[in-house]
């Protein structure tokens, strides 16, 4: 058998999703199937996080004995307190794999001394299982790579892309779950002024959102003959369509998209 060490450095959100991932039956089904043995450490200077996680995991308050023994790094920390948290840290024989926006592999290279980067956009839905995971990475032997697309693998998809591609990634696969969010949530809203309590309305929105993604998915059409199906000629549909070009609903998300590029840019350059 394999066996791996994994230190996750940080506790948050997206650190706690691709743990559960881990942790999860699809992950764990995979590493058995691959003879492949994986331990891991948790540490975050908050031991209130470490308690709540339900893993078997080691976990400690100390980022230098999280990464004492680890093979695989994960940085899942704020990117504007990265380099205060990682200046201590042994890491320069480590593989490192980092989560955080806007940071590139030559930063994370002067940061932790190690030649074996892995720099990686997940998204929220992780947490499910369904996480757009791209990644880039440098010093890799083949074998290393492959064990890090199964770690990737057990929370999404892994998919290689050049670095110069990243801030676009951070924006359009990265963020935009929270522009999603906010659609269904308009949704409710409006389901709930309509008359309906809020589990219905929540019921009607989600099963909007999953069977249009459905649809979407297996459709041969492309999605402009999508929405062109959905409205007749004088019906109800056209006239919401028509409010939502008037008020550039598909200009205002491709800004939202820009936005959040640019601010990857900037945490890129800062």
């Amino acid at each position: 058998m394999k066996k791996y060490t994994l230190s996750v450095i940080g506790c948050g959100n997206m650190a706690q999703a691709i743990l559960r991932a881990l942790y999860g039956e699809k992950a764990q089904a995979d590493l058995r199937k691959r003879d492949i043995g994986l331990e891991i450490t948790v540490s975050d200077p908050d031991s209130r996080k470490l308690d709540m996680l339900p893993f078997p995991a080691r976990k400690t308050i100390d980022n230098s004995e999280a990464v004492n023994n680890a093979d695989y790094v994960l940085l899942s920390v704020k990117p504007q307190i990265a380099p205060e948290a990682l200046k201590e840290l042994q890491l320069r024989n480590k593989t490192i794999l980092s989560i955080m926006a806007g940071v590139t592999v030559q930063t994370l290279c002067k940061w932790t001394g190690s030649e074996k980067i892995v720099r990686i956009m997940p998204n929220l839905n992780a947490r499910v299982c369904l996480s757009y995971n791209a990644y880039t990475c440098t010093g890799l032997s083949a074998e290393q790579e492959e064990f890090v697309r199964i770690l990737l693998r057990s929370f999404g998809v892994a998919a290689r892309i050049s670095e110069n591609r990243f801030d676009a990634i951070t924006g359009l696969t990265g963020s935009a779950p929270a522009f999603v969010f906010m659609f269904i949530q308009a949704l409710i809203d409006e389901g709930i002024a309509q008359g309906f309590d809020t589990a219905t309305a929540r019921e009607m929105a989600l099963s909007v959102i999953m069977g249009s993604t459905e649809t979407a998915r297996i459709s041969a059409a492309n999605l402009g003959e999508l929405i062109e199906s959905v409205c007749s000629k004088g019906g109800t549909t056209i006239e919401g369509v028509k409010h939502l070009h008037a008020t550039e609903f598909e200009e205002n998300i491709r800004t939202a998209v820009k936005k959040s590029i640019e601010r990857a840019k900037e945490l890129g350059k800062a």
